[in-house]
């Protein structure tokens, strides 16, 4: 238990030494990765800028999805559903 909070105490010490706003876990994994490598090679790691950029998660539009679903059923384009000859959880391999 000492063990953690001293090494909790220490990276809260480091994070206000550089002056680095982001998370503790990325500040630690950031430490392991560049621990014997001098620390101006870990202070140029943790500020350095992304090279990529994300679009980030995609959002799906279920409404979309359940208006499509349900003008299939109001045609009548769900006569599929009701066939019992094939059911992929229980197909008959021979």
């Amino acid at each position: 238990m000492w063990i953690a909070l001293i090494t909790y105490c220490l990276e809260v010490l480091l994070q206000l030494k550089v002056g680095f706003k982001g998370s503790l876990l990325e500040l630690k994994r950031t430490l392991k990765t560049f621990l014997f490598k001098g620390f101006d090679a870990f202070k140029e790691a943790l500020f350095h800028e992304p090279t990529r950029v994300s679009a980030g998660r995609k959002k799906y539009d279920w409404l979309a999805e359940f208006r499509i679903i349900d003008q299939q059923f109001d045609e009548g384009e769900v006569s599929h559903l009701d066939d019992l000859t094939y059911d992929p959880l229980f197909v008959d391999y021979k």
